[in-house]
């Protein structure tokens, strides 16, 4: 999980400023699993077209739902959707928080997969 921490400092960092005149570091721990509790996770394989990248969705957890995500997000991806480039964002609810790509090694199940849309 701590691959996750440098993706939300900045937006726990802020959080914690809006909400009081020092930032101790036992606020911010609170604030990131807080903020963990109430984020989701997008993902999207990004499929070479040509001269561009089309992102393909493939699914949307609440990160509480989903541990092997934060435990190993390689094997979780690779297990699922096997091998390509992959795109994950973060929301903690309504906002945006980052995003961070992945590369997986195997066979392309997405290619198989229905694409999942999603209406942000």
């Amino acid at each position: 999980m701590d691959w996750l921490w440098p993706i939300y400092k900045e937006h726990i960092t802020r959080q914690c400023e809006r909400s009081t005149e020092g930032i101790a570091d036992a606020s911010l721990q609170a604030g990131f699993f807080a903020s963990l509790g109430n984020s989701t996770a997008t993902l999207f394989v990004m499929e070479p077209i040509g001269d561009t990248i089309r992102f393909m969705g493939l699914g949307r957890w609440r990160l509480a739902e989903v541990p092997e995500l934060l435990a190993d997000p390689n094997a979780f991806i690779a297990e699922r959707f096997g091998g390509g480039k992959y795109k994950i964002n973060f929301h903690d609810g309504l906002h945006f928080v980052g995003t961070h790509n992945f590369r997986t090694w195997g066979d392309e199940i997405w290619r198989t997969m229905e694409e999942v849309e999603f209406d942000e």
